[in-house]
Parts: C-alpha cells; sequence; structure tokens
C-alpha cells in the first residue's frame, strides 16, 4: 500500500506539472497580428470620375471608356529606344514596347499596361500623348494603381513638345509618378533640366501601407499643381512634394515654362530599378493579377480660374 501511495503521488506530481507547463506555454504566446491578405483582381476598374475643383476648369479628361484606346491623343512608342537614337530606351532597360492587346488594352473604364515575359524576353508598352494633347500649367490628375514586381518601373511623366532649348536634359522634364520593384510604397517625384550638364532635383516619399499605390480597387489620385512659380505633387489631395523655381541654378532660360506631352509606360530593369526577376512576370494577358500591372483610371487636365 504504501508503494501504491508512492506511485499515486508521483502520477498527480507529474500530472499538475504537465498541466502547469502547459499554462505557462499557452501563457507565453505572444499573439501574432492579422494582416489581411488583398485578393487578387484581374481586369478589375473602380470607375472613379474625375474631381471637381472650386479653383480649377476642367479642360479635357481621358476615363477611357469603350474598349479601345483613343489613339486621336495617345500614340504608341516602338521597340528598344534604338529607333529613337536611344537603345535601352537610354537607361539599359531590358523591355522592348508594342502595340500588342496582350500588353496594352482599354476594359470597363481602365487602362491596363501589362509587362510579360516570354521566349521573345520582356515586352511592355509606352504611350504618349504628342501632337495630340499638350500641358502648360494648370492641373493634372491621374488615378492608378502600380505593379509590384522585381525590376518594375511605372511611370507618369512630361517630356517638352518642341525641345526649343535642345536635347534632353536641357528642355527639361517632369515626372509625376515613378516606382520601382517591389516598393509600391515609395513615390518618386522628380523634374530634370540643365543647360550645362544634367541636374535634377525631387524627392522619394515613403508612403504608409494604407496608401500603397499597389491596390488597384483604391486607387490613388496623384496630382500635379503647375504654375509660373513652380510645381507641387498631391497624392489625395496631402502635399507630397512642393518645388520653386527660384530655388533651382542654372535655369536660365526656364524649359518648364514651355508645353509638353504626357507619357504614360512601363519599363522593366535598367540603371534605377536594377535587373528583373523574370519569375515574377506573366506570361500571357490572361489570368495575369492587377498587381502586375499598371492600371489608370483616368488623366483630367484643369486651368485654374482667373
Amino acid at each position: 500500500m504504501p508503494f501504491r501511495n508512492n506511485l499515486f503521488k508521483v502520477f498527480l506530481i507529474i500530472v499538475f506539472s504537465l498541466y502547469g507547463c502547459s499554462n505557462n506555454s499557452q501563457n507565453s504566446e505572444i499573439p501574432q497580428p492579422v494582416i489581411p491578405v488583398t485578393p487578387y483582381t484581374f481586369d478589375f476598374c473602380p470607375k472613379n470620375t474625375p474631381n471637381e475643383y472650386e479653383d480649377y476648369t476642367m479642360l479635357w479628361s481621358d476615363e477611357f471608356s469603350g474598349d479601345q484606346l483613343d489613339q486621336s491623343v495617345w500614340n504608341y512608342m516602338y521597340g528598344d529606344g534604338s529607333a529613337y537614337g536611344i537603345p535601352g530606351w537610354g537607361n539599359n532597360e531590358e523591355q522592348k514596347y508594342v502595340d500588342s492587346e496582350e500588353n496594352v488594352y482599354v476594359v470597363d473604364g481602365c487602362l491596363f499596361i501589362v509587362p510579360t515575359f516570354s521566349d521573345d524576353g520582356y515586352i511592355s508598352a509606352r504611350l504618349n500623348s504628342s501632337n495630340n494633347q499638350l500641358f502648360q500649367f494648370g492641373r493634372i490628375d491621374v488615378s492608378f494603381s502600380v505593379p509590384e514586381i522585381t525590376g518594375v518601373w511605372p511611370a507618369l511623366w512630361f517630356l517638352p513638345e518642341y525641345y526649343r532649348y535642345g536635347g534632353w536634359p536641357r528642355s527639361g522634364e517632369i515626372d509625376l509618378m515613378e516606382t520601382i520593384n517591389l516598393k509600391s510604397d515609395e513615390l518618386l517625384t522628380t523634374i530634370h533640366y540643365g543647360h550645362d550638364y544634367h541636374r535634377y532635383i525631387g524627392t522619394t516619399t515613403r508612403l504608409n501601407q494604407l496608401t500603397k499605390l499597389t491596390n488597384p480597387d483604391d486607387h490613388n489620385v496623384l496630382s500635379l499643381v503647375w504654375d509660373e512659380a513652380g510645381f507641387e505633387w498631391l497624392l489625395n489631395e496631402s502635399r507630397v512634394y512642393q518645388l520653386k523655381y527660384s530655388n533651382l541654378d542654372a535655369l536660365n532660360p526656364n524649359p518648364f515654362l514651355e508645353e509638353f506631352h504626357m507619357l504614360i509606360n512601363v519599363a522593366v530593369g535598367g540603371n534605377l530599378p536594377g535587373n528583373a526577376n523574370s519569375d515574377e512576370y506573366c506570361r500571357r494577358r490572361e489570368n495575369c493579377p492587377d498587381v502586375k500591372k499598371l492600371v489608370v483610371d483616368y488623366v483630367a487636365y484643369y486651368q485654374k480660374n482667373d
């Protein structure tokens, strides 16, 4: 009997020890935050309409209605840049540009540009509004979302229509938006100029996760406010960056007082993003999620009221 009692005591000690360890283990666990997963969308367009402003009147907009790109506004650009005298598009980029609907198309109120990879290498699209829609001062709004892939380089930007002061960069360049790689929460805004050598000034703005630029079902509106004194970039009406001509060196004559045209493109690889990872790129437009595309809901151009 004493032996049995001792066994029973040992049994109780083991049971309580295990229970205590189990409790301690549970109590010591640190709860992990729940990160919401955004489901993939495919050719989704939020169909937002351009904003209205008391101080501005809309002169023009493209809301990408219908099922075709408006070629009275947008021109396709082609190849690797060699035909334009800038192989690799001047930045050692890896893609070739085409007008194939595999890579650039309009569906349900949005423009989609899809960089793809195949046996032909990287293929994408680049559009400009030269000879058609020009911009000089005022406010330009773009509602959009960007792809998030290693080596990707989407851009919304402006080049001079007439190159009155000579070739790039003497006649200027205005970058409304660039992002690179997987950094869809970093917005690059820049201008380029220089009568003596290449000068540039701008900023990289780190966004919070709630305003990542890669969510197609919650398009952000990026604005360029441009006047005779300088530029202001706004994201969803919050100032991102402001630049006054008076703070720039060697700007005389000022190329940013001239007319510019707009460009919309998705480059792959090159000096800024570095090498691409082909495994991350869609092979075909079909079943390619929007997170791997540049999606533009609208472009709107306003002039300030007198």
